[in-house]
């Protein structure tokens, strides 16, 4: 007799989890998968350093798909997105959308669509532009409005291909505000109306993001559930205003939807390299992961600094940050390193990023987002720079580690042999 498909998937994960922990412990474990090796390098040491991947826009391109079909349409999607992780032999991946605009848009957002990108927030036309817009405004009907039933979809998608839930996403109310009311505006409400810039947050976050997460670990059973801030950054804001604007209405998401076996966290956020003292935007960003979790030892929480910032006040930095915190560090791969190389310029910087960040284990790359030109080449240096290059114990000579350069097929020949189809 089969488990329900529920209960199964999460059954599942409790092994992966188990077994990905006592490898991050030191114990023998005989051919962790991706997964395994993620868990075990956010709660300890793995065999080697993981590669995360969100497919994103790369994927699309290689398929040759347009965005009306692939932010729209889970089975090309989520196919598409698969056979970018297969072919570049990826530890784990994220099926990553438009995150920022799924909320924006069943509110009511208008969206400007573009063949070869992901769509925007047509910020000539602010969804809220005065008081009274949000007296009228109606909270979405969770997984039924907008490109909801798509984001479902791609997920259940998945589960399927994968075995596991995924990570899911939820904008976060201080930037799903600033999308809708428009930069200008809510920063002017913040300084003058702050009593309606809290009444906007707390819809927000009550009538939108808790019930949108709802429905989705209910889709899902999923165990993770990541918000995004990029509007609450520095130089975009100061930290004061994250402190009275952001972190509060974190906490209350956060408090209205984990629980111990679901962990929600706020990240995306940057801008240590815009203060004098990096630290001060490292504890928000910390707060912005712990507000509102209960047992936080027992969490997977990892701390993401990008490259803009950690290029200008050293990994060293951030990895003693994370390590006085006891929590995962993050790092993503510069973009335009991935799309203009060369591969020689792209294995210095691998060496440098794991020299430096990859410390005794708590250590995660990220190639969070592959210009659209960048040469299958560049993209799979990355990857064997990681696998030749990260294994732990960390060789004190990494620098003098000869790099053998990745033989590949062309992607057509592989899909042509291998590849999902996407219809």
């Amino acid at each position: 007799m089969s488990l329900p498909q529920p209960l199964g998937t999460q059954l599942r994960v409790m092994k992966y989890l188990f077994k990905g922990i006592a490898l991050g412990r030191g114990l023998k474990v005989r051919n962790p998968g991706g997964f395994e090796r993620l868990v075990a390098a956010i709660y300890g040491t793995p065999d080697r350093v993981p590669i995360l991947a969100q497919p994103y826009t790369y994927a699309m391109s290689m398929h040759g798909l347009e965005a009306s079909v692939f932010f729209s349409k889970a089975r090309p999607f989520i196919g598409a997105s698969f056979n970018f992780a297969r072919y570049f032999d990826i530890d784990f991946w994220s099926p990553v959308f438009d995150f920022y605009n799924i909320e924006a848009e069943a509110l009511g957002q208008r969206l400007i669509w573009r063949k070869h990108s992901e769509p925007d927030v047509d910020t000539s036309q602010p969804l809220i532009k005065s008081e009274d817009d949000l007296k009228r405004l109606r909270p979405p009907v969770p997984g039924v409005s907008g490109r909801m039933p798509f984001v479902l979809e791609s997920y259940k998608r998945y589960i399927e291909l994968m075995g596991i839930p995924p990570m899911v996403y939820a904008c976060s109310p201080f930037t799903m505000a600033v999308l809708l009311r428009g930069y200008v505006n809510f920063i002017r409400d913040i300084r003058r109306n702050p009593r309606f810039a809290h009444r906007l947050l707390d819809f927000l976050s009550m009538e939108v993001v808790v019930p949108w997460i709802e429905k989705m670990v209910e889709t899902t059973t999923a165990s993770i559930v990541v918000m995004s801030d990029a509007w609450a950054s520095q130089p975009n804001v100061t930290t004061d205003m994250v402190r009275e604007f952001c972190l509060p209405y974190i906490e209350k998401i956060v408090k209205a939807t984990n629980s111990s076996l679901r962990t929600v966290v706020d990240t995306g956020s940057w801008g240590e390299c815009s203060v004098g003292d990096p630290r001060e935007v490292l504890d928000i960003k910390y707060e912005m992961i712990t507000r509102g979790n209960f047992f936080k030892s027992l969490r997977p929480l990892f701390l993401l600094v990008w490259n803009e910032d950690y290029e200008k006040i050293g990994i060293v930095t951030a990895r003693r940050y994370a390590e006085e915190k006891s929590v995962c560090l993050m790092l993503n791969v510069r973009p335009n390193l991935i799309e203009e190389g060369p591969p020689e310029a792209i294995v210095s910087a691998m060496r440098k990023i794991i020299r430096e960040g990859a410390g005794r284990g708590k250590f995660v790359i990220i190639m969070n987002l592959i210009p659209v030109a960048s040469p299958l080449e560049n993209v799979f240096t990355v990857v064997e720079s990681v696998k030749q290059f990260g294994s732990y114990p960390i060789s004190d000579e990494i620098e003098t580690i000869p790099f053998r350069p990745p033989a590949f097929m062309p992607f057509s020949d592989w899909f042509r042999r291998e590849g999902l189809p996407l219809d």
